[in-house]
């Protein structure tokens, strides 16, 4: 396995330097800190399980590293994580990479598989015909990534009042519901934030994110680790979200067959 020790090391340092910022509250930032710990396990599970060359595996571990440095600055300045009310954290988190230098001993082209991952992350979908390298690269971080925030948000849904940051200033209100969000569920599609209007919506789009993740180590984990089944089943087995609640489950358990 790589080993990017100095890399890390030199993450925990900014961070403890971000951290030492907020005179509020850390518990947001804290958050991101382990966030980014998780989602390298992650990445180093999947990297594990497939035969990357070299570089390509270095590639996957860095941009997993550092694919949430922009959420640090991104709090301290807007006091939110939700890109559209602040910045687009992937492509802010390009700039800190390149202001910072914290890549400037490796390579140029690894250095432009990692900032391209990390810029497109968060990317709803990726752009066709991406360069075949950066595409796996930056599914690797995406599937890491989906993995760690549902436990984030399991553990956070399981008890009430929810923390407005986690779930993203949504409101506990049964009586919202997104048709989109039901009819993506309902197809096999991904669901977009965008048309999230409630928590059980954002529950149901966590759900959906089965069918964006692109390795096979990636589902089991998805399946065997049990935050989405917690996640999902609080939905209402009646009403409008009964079909949709049905379904996921279905597809949950066949995945994990």
């Amino acid at each position: 396995m790589q080993d990017i020790s100095e890399h890390e090391a030199w993450f925990a340092d900014y961070v403890a330097h971000e951290r030492s910022l907020e005179h509020e509250d850390p518990g947001p930032i804290d958050l991101k800190i382990e966030h980014t710990k998780r989602v390298l396990d992650n990445a180093r599970v999947i990297v594990g399980e497939e035969d990357f060359p070299s570089d390509v595996a270095r590639a996957c571990l860095l941009a997993a590293l550092y694919h949430d440095l922009g959420r640090f600055e991104q709090y301290l300045r807007y006091r939110t994580f939700k890109d559209r009310e602040s910045v687009n954290h992937g492509l802010f988190g390009v700039r800190l990479i390149k202001a910072t230098g914290c890549l400037a001993q490796e390579s140029r082209d690894l250095r432009h598989l990692v900032m391209a991952a990390v810029g497109l992350h968060n990317r709803f979908a990726l752009p066709r015909h991406l360069e075949a390298t950066i595409d796996l690269v930056t599914r690797v971080v995406r599937d890491a990534d989906k993995l760690d925030i549902l436990r984030v948000i399991d553990g956070h849904l399981a008890k009430r009042p929810y923390n407005p940051t986690v779930v993203l200033q949504l409101p506990d209100d049964p009586l919202l519901a997104s048709r989109e969000v039901i009819f993506a569920a309902l197809h096999d599609a991904t669901a977009s934030y965008g048309d999230l209007l409630s928590v059980n919506d954002f529950r149901l789009l966590l759900a959906t994110w089965i069918f964006d993740l692109n390795f096979a180590s990636s589902k089991k984990r998805f399946i065997d680790q049990g935050h989405a089944l917690n996640i999902l089943k609080p939905l209402p087995d009646t009403g409008i979200y009964a079909e949709a609640r049905r379904h996921m489950l279905a597809c949950l358990q066949a995945t994990g067959s």
